[in-house]
């Protein structure tokens, strides 16, 4: 008698496994998505299109309203057309395996990201030692009292 487990036992392993069954895909309305693994180059992608806004200065986009990275994703490839082959195709020479090392060899991005880097660099105070002295002097000052 004592080897046979509690209904109540079953039944929560049971709702676990439905559960574990549930998280594996998004849904039926999304037909049946998979969960997709998160390497390092896939996460980086991610990171990219959801920070796309600084990439490009002219283009907008309309607001990322997720706070973290997606679970539920698919990553395709695009199929060139042959009534494309002068007009908008990229060499075979140029085409890289991720998103962020298409962007790394883009001269005109890494151009736009040195100039905006320097930018940044040029508004910061130059002095942050001694800043972060005084902060650190003000802090002590107010828990001194």
């Amino acid at each position: 008698m004592h080897s046979v487990p509690a209904y109540a036992e079953h039944k929560r392993q049971l709702q676990k496994q439905r559960q574990q069954e549930r998280d594996k895909t998004k849904g039926k309305n999304w037909f049946d998505m998979p969960k997709m693994e998160l390497t390092d180059d896939v996460k980086r992608d991610l990171e990219v299109l959801h920070m796309r806004n600084a990439l490009d200065p002219k283009r907008f986009y309309k607001g990322n309203d997720m706070k973290g990275l997606p679970k539920y994703f698919q990553i395709g490839t695009v199929q060139d057309s042959s009534a494309d082959f002068y007009n908008s195709r990229i060499p075979k020479k140029e085409r890289k395996k991720t998103l962020v090392d298409e962007l790394m060899a883009d001269a005109k991005f890494k151009q736009y990201n040195k100039r905006k880097y320097a930018e940044v660099l040029a508004s910061k105070p130059t002095n942050w030692a001694a800043r972060k002295h005084m902060k650190r002097m003000m802090k002590s000052k107010k828990s001194g009292k």
